[in-house]
């Protein structure tokens, strides 16, 4: 992948960074191992958004695979249900 680096941690904690960024005020965040460093809040907001939805996806996928796919009889009682209750509270 074109620009992916590797960069030691010294044991102050520091990571140096290109020069290009010297004196630059960075945003940082870290998520799920992940460390993110950007000038810019508002890309660092828009990649928080990207990654949480497909985190989502992944957990939803996931549980597919495991509990398998619903089959049609199963989503139209759950359907059914969902409906009754619904009747019931109003």
């Amino acid at each position: 992948m074109k620009g992916l680096s590797a960069r030691k941690v010294d044991s102050k904690g520091r990571v140096y960074l290109s020069r290009g960024l010297r004196g630059l005020e960075l945003y940082m965040l870290e998520i799920d191992g992940v460390i993110l460093l950007s000038p810019s809040r508002e890309r660092i907001l828009s990649v928080i958004e990207k990654l949480s939805a497909r985190s989502a996806l992944k957990e939803y996928l996931a549980l597919l695979e495991e509990l398998g796919e619903p089959t049609p009889k199963e989503v139209e009682e759950l359907a059914r249900a969902r409906a009754w209750r619904s009747a019931e509270g109003s």
